[in-house]
C-alpha cells in the first residue's frame, strides 16, 4: 500500500510537472525495501523469537531517504506548473546528495555513539519532509476543491505523526509493534486513495491552477 500511494504521488507530480523519468518507480521501490526489511524482522521475530536488528533499523534508512524525495518532488513539481515550467530533467540531484549525506550522518553517529541519537536524526527527517510534502499537498487539494484528497492527505498526516511519537517509545514490545503496524496500513491506504483522487481528477488543461 505504501509503494502504492507513493508510485500515485510521484505519478501526479510527473503529470504536473510534465516530466516523467525512473523516479517514479525508484522511490517507492526506495521506501518499500525498508517495510519489507522490517516486516521479515518482526516475521522472523514471531516464528523464532531472534531479533535481527539491523533489518528492524534500516527502515528508518530507507524511509526517510525516500521522503527528503518525494518531498522535494512535490514540491518542485507544483511550483513548475503553478509557473507554467517544466520541471528540471536533473531535480533528483540535489535531493539525492542531501539523502546520501543524511545516511552517512546518521551512519557515522551510530558507529561513534552507543545510544540510538541517529534514530532521532532520521526520524526528525521523516517527520519534517512528510510535514512538507503533505501540506503542500493539501493546500494543493484544496485550491482544487478536491475533498477526498484533502481528507486523505489529511490523515495520513495525523497518523504519520501519532507513528513518530510511537516510534519513541524506548520499549518496542510486540504489541507496540503490530499497533504500529495497523496504524501505518491506515496512513498508507488514506495516501494512496487521496492521491487515486488526485490523479483520477487531473485536468490536464487546469494543470497550472496550483
Amino acid at each position: 500500500v505504501a509503494a502504492v500511494g507513493l508510485y500515485l504521488v510521484c505519478r501526479y507530480c510527473a503529470m504536473v510537472g510534465r516530466r516523467d523519468g525512473p523516479w517514479i518507480y525508484l522511490i517507492p521501490l526506495v521506501a518499500v525495501t525498508g517495510g519489507l526489511l522490517k516486516a521479515t524482522w518482526k516475521l522472523i521475530v514471531v516464528l523464532s523469537g531472534t531479533s535481527i536488528q539491523w533489518m528492524s533499523d534500516q527502515l528508518f534508512f530507507f524511509l526517510a531517504s525516500s521522503y527528503v524525495l518525494v518531498a522535494s518532488l512535490v514540491v518542485m513539481s507544483l511550483r513548475a506548473s503553478a509557473r507554467r515550467e517544466v520541471i528540471p530533467e536533473t531535480w533528483w540531484r540535489i535531493p539525492t546528495a542531501l539523502a546520501v549525506v543524511l545516511v552517512l550522518a546518521a551512519l557515522a553517529i551510530a558507529n561513534l555513539s552507543e545510544s540510538r541519537s541517529w534514530v532521532i536524526l532520521l526520524l526528525a527527517t521523516l517527520s519534517i519532509t512528510n510535514l512538507v510534502f503533505s501540506i503542500r499537498l493539501i493546500a494543493h487539494s484544496v485550491g482544487r476543491r478536491n475533498w477526498l484528497s484533502t481528507l486523505g492527505f489529511s490523515l495520513n498526516l495525523i497518523v504519520a505523526y501519532t507513528l513518530v511519537g510511537l516510534a519513541r517509545i524506548p520499549e518496542q514490545t510486540l504489541e507496540l509493534q503490530w499497533l504500529e503496524e495497523v496504524l501505518n496500513l491506515v496512513a498508507n491506504t488514506a495516501l494512496a486513495l487521496a492521491a487515486w483522487y488526485l490523479v483520477r481528477r487531473y485536468e490536464p488543461q487546469s494543470e497550472y491552477r496550483s
